[in-house]
């Protein structure tokens, strides 16, 4: 509804002003309490055998297949991590859509510019701005390949942020129970989520910012 779009690129491209995790940080905390319940993560995984309190069905088998088993389990929280990167933390755009040729190069080199003339170190600032975007139109407009490296270290680093807290999270609290789960989610979750499913199609609407048009639905 704020994009107008299920194209995840598109999402993606639609954060540049603002990351959606500010403007839906309360859908962000549901979705990510979703996440952890979908991959089967403590608090949510509920133990009802004696084998599923130290690892689950998967105890019982051995060697290459429980490995297909633990990748299949972390692979999952990964591709949840992803996903939520991409729909709420701007995916592969860097923090606040830096710009990086405003840094790299120029600071480093102002750091060493002096206004005296009998300065051993003194440059001509002309020369060290010309100097900085010859360089930043060499390595960063035109070469795809290290602008793809920066998009990917912005996207593992946001993911590595939420797989931290997913780990942390079943480190900090217990597992509850099946009635506190089915109270937790039906009594707190599921009318908060429905309200906001309201709330923020009105408000877009109000001020006329809705990207789809209703009136041909």
């Amino acid at each position: 509804m704020l994009t107008g779009n299920l194209n995840l690129t598109e999402n993606i491209e639609a954060q540049r002003a603002v990351w959606l995790i500010l403007p839906l940080f309360v859908i962000f905390i549901i979705f990510f309490i979703g996440s952890i319940a979908e991959t089967n993560r403590a608090p949510f995984d509920l133990a009802e055998a004696e084998s599923e309190l130290v690892s689950g069905f998967m105890t019982e088998h051995a060697a290459v297949v429980f490995v297909f088993f633990f990748l299949a389990e972390y692979g999952s929280i990964v591709l949840m991590c992803i996903l939520s990167s991409i729909l709420f933390l701007g995916g592969y755009l860097l923090i606040n859509n830096l710009d990086i040729s405003n840094f790299i190069f120029i600071d480093i080199l102002n750091f060493f510019y002096f206004s005296e003339t009998d300065s051993m170190f003194s440059f001509d600032a002309q020369a060290i701005n010309y100097f900085n975007l010859s360089l930043w139109d060499y390595f960063w407009k035109g070469h795809s390949m290290i602008e793809g490296l920066w998009y990917g270290l912005s996207l593992g680093l946001k993911s590595s942020v939420l797989i931290f807290v997913f780990i942390w999270t079943r480190a900090s609290f217990p597992r509850i129970r099946f009635d506190q789960l089915m109270a937790f989610c039906w009594v707190v979750l599921l009318p908060i989520l429905f309200s906001l499913i309201l709330l923020i199609p009105c408000v877009l609407f109000n001020y006329n910012i809705l990207s789809v048009n209703i009136f041909l639905l």
